[in-house]
C-alpha cells in the first residue's frame, strides 16, 4: 500500500523516502526538500571560511603577548601581599620570642629574690632548695607551628592579653586592616597598630557611626553614620571626605569586596545597596523586601568573605535571629543557621566577624553570646560573654578583638 505525501496540502502519492529526516515525500517535493537542505549548505561553508580566514589572520604571538601582560600583572601584584604577610609573620615571630623570653625573665627574678631572701636570712631548709623548679632554656623556644583549620577555640577567651578601655559614651562599631585596628571611641575615632599602641585620636564631629569597613582597593576605611551619609578616611586618620554619590539614610552596616561596597539600611524590611569602588561609587544594584529580608525583619549587620555575603537577620516577630550566607554572584541563599535569641532594639549590636578558612563568629548581643560558625553553617561552639559584647574583629591573622560596652579585649589565637 503507498503512503501519501508528507506535506499536508498534497494529494500525490509517497514516492521517496528522505533518509536524513525518515520522510515520505512524493517526486515534487522531494526535490523542493533536497534543494532546500542543499541551500542550507552553502551559509554554513561561508561561515567555516569566515572562521578559517579569522583563524589565518589570527596573531598568536599577540594573543600569548597581552595573555603574558596578564600574568605578569598578577605576578607584581602578589609580590606586596607576600611581602605583607612576610612582615606580619616576623612580627608575631618577634612578639612571641619577647614574651616568652619575658617569662623566662621573671621566673629567673623570682628565683633570684628567694635565693638572696634564704641567704640573707640563714634559714634555708633542704626542702627550700628543692622547691626551686629548675629553669630549662633551650634555642627552640619560640617555633612556628602548622595552621590548622581549628584555631578559634572559645572557651580559651578567659584572659585578654591585652585590654582597652572604652569611654562610657562610646559606640559599637569596630574595623581593621592588616596593619591597624580602628576604634570608635566617641568623641574620637582611635587608631591603634598592631602593638596595640595608640598612634591618632580623630575627633568625630558627626552623628553616630553603626558601622565601617576597610577597602583594600581605596586603601581606606569608609565609615557609614545614621544621618550624615557615608565618608571615606585615609589609613592615618589624616583625610576625610564625605562620599557624594551616596544618598543619605539611615544606613545601619557596611562590607566591601575588591570592587563593590554593600550597604544596608536600618528598617523593617532592610534594604541592601550595591556602589562600585572602582566607579566613584556608582550606585549598581538594589535589593528590597522579600529578596533582601522579610518585612519584620531587620539586617543587623552584613559581611563580605571570599565572593559570599554573611547577613545577620533579625525577626521583630518571633525574635529569632540567623545567620545567611549568600552568593555575591546571583544573591541566591547558600545556607543558613538560627539562633533563639532575645530581641533587643538596638539593632547595630548584633554582628558577624570574618574568621580565617571561611568561617563565622556571630555576636549575639541580647543574651551576650558568641557562636562560632563553620563555613557550611554548622555551630562548633558557643559560650557566653561578660561583660556584654557588641562587636569583634580579626586583627590581621593571629589577633581576635572583641569589643564589650566597658573595654576592648585583644586575644592571640593560633
Amino acid at each position: 500500500m503507498s503512503l501519501s505525501c508528507a506535506i499536508e496540502t498534497c494529494k500525490c502519492k509517497s514516492r521517496e523516502i528522505c533518509h536524513c529526516c525518515n520522510t515520505n515525500l512524493c517526486t515534487d517535493h522531494l526535490k523542493v526538500h533536497v534543494d532546500l537542505i542543499n541551500s542550507q549548505i552553502h551559509p554554513l561553508a561561508v561561515e567555516i571560511n569566515t572562521l578559517d580566514n579569522q583563524l589565518s589572520l589570527l596573531n598568536v604571538d599577540e594573543v600569548i603577548g597581552k595573555c603574558r601582560q596578564k600574568l605578569d600583572k598578577w605576578h607584581h601584584e602578589c609580590h606586596p601581599t607576600v611581602d605583607c604577610f612576610y612582615e606580619e609573620k616576623c612580627q608575631e615571630l618577634q612578639e612571641r620570642c619577647v614574651e616568652k623570653v619575658g617569662e623566662k625573665r621573671k621566673k629567673i627574678h623570682q628565683l633570684k629574690l628567694k635565693t638572696n631572701e634564704l641567704m640573707r636570712e640563714q634559714e634555708a631548709t633542704h626542702d627550700d632548695i628543692f622547691d626551686a623548679d629548675p629553669l630549662i632554656i633551650n634555642q627552640n623556644l619560640v617555633y612556628i607551628a602548622q595552621w590548622t583549620s581549628n584555631e578559634l577555640d572559645l572557651s580559651t577567651l578567659l584572659s585578654p592579653y591585652r585590654t582597652i578601655t572604652c569611654s562610657q559614651d562610646s559606640w559599637t562599631a569596630t574595623t581593621s586592616n592588616n596593619h591597624f585596628l580602628l576604634i570608635d571611641q566617641y568623641p574620637n575615632l582611635c587608631l591603634y597598630d598592631k602593638q596595640l599602641t595608640l598612634l591618632k585620636e580623630y575627633s568625630w564631629e558627626y552623628d553616630s557611626i553603626p558601622d565601617m569597613c576597610w577597602s583594600s582597593t581605596l586603601n581606606s576605611f569608609i565609615i557609614i553614620t545614621n544621618k550624615n551619609g557615608a565618608f571615606l578616611m585615609n589609613e592615618n586618620l589624616t583625610s576625610l571626605e564625605c562620599i557624594q554619590t551616596i544618598e543619605k539614610k539611615r544606613w545601619l552596616s557596611c562590607t566591601c569586596s575588591d570592587s563593590t561596597l554593600f550597604l544596608t539600611t536600618n528598617e523593617s524590611g532592610s534594604n541592601i545597596f550595591q556602589f562600585n569602588l572602582l566607579l566613584s561609587f556608582h550606585f549598581m544594584k538594589q535589593w528590597k523586601s522579600p529578596q533582601s529580608c522579610n518585612s519584620d525583619e531587620v539586617i543587623n549587620n552584613i559581611a563580605y568573605n571570599n565572593e559570599t555575603l554573611a547577613l545577620i537577620i533579625e525577626n521583630e516577630t518571633n525574635n529569632k535571629k540567623r545567620i545567611e550566607i549568600r552568593s555575591l554572584s546571583t544573591f541566591d541563599p547558600l545556607w543558613s543557621t538560627s539562633f533563639n535569641a532575645a530581641y533587643h532594639f538596638t539593632p547595630w549590636n548584633n554582628r558577624v566577624c570574618v574568621l580565617k578558612y571561611n568561617e563565622w563568629l556571630v555576636i549575639d548581643y541580647g543574651d551576650s553570646r558568641l557562636f562560632h560558625v563553620s563555613k557550611d553553617g554548622q555551630v562548633k561552639s558557643k559560650c557566653s560573654y561578660k561583660p556584654r559584647v557588641n562587636n569583634a574583629v580579626l586583627f590581621g591573622t593571629n589577633i581576635l578583638v572583641i569589643k564589650t560596652l566597658e573595654n576592648v579585649n585583644c586575644y592571640r589565637i593560633y
